[in-house]
């Protein structure tokens, strides 16, 4: 069962100890990379220009965020993946999907992201 208190979850476990907006980039990506076991199943929600049709059923791949971005590089956080539509791959923000078949784990993990980022 999927927790619903988010915002407890943001503000203690993954923010923590944050002070700016590359130390949060830096802690969404790890929090996302030890929780998110890929490959999953999900639905594209996006209105990108990607020819990924909406409401298309994805494998999402991986994370493609890195935890070694340098902090003069940095301008702010976007979770994206890595994603599989028949052979061709896409890289989607984590927002733009709704979770098919996943472990719980990941469930939350990706609950938590889109909660924090609308």
């Amino acid at each position: 069962m999927l927790e619903s208190n988010h915002q407890d979850r943001i503000d203690y476990k993954i923010l923590a100890d944050c002070y700016n907006d590359y130390e949060q980039g830096q802690a969404w990506t790890l929090y996302l990379l030890d929780n998110m076991d890929c490959p999953f199943e999900a639905i594209y929600t996006g209105q990108s220009k990607l020819s990924i049709a909406l409401q298309q059923e994805i494998t999402v791949l991986a994370l493609i965020n890195s935890i070694h971005d340098s902090e003069e590089e940095f301008e702010c956080f976007f979770a994206k993946v890595e994603v599989e539509v028949g052979d061709t791959l896409y890289e989607v923000p984590l927002s733009d999907l709704n979770i098919l078949s996943a472990d719980l784990r990941t469930q939350q993990a990706v609950a938590d992201w889109q909660y924090f980022s609308n």
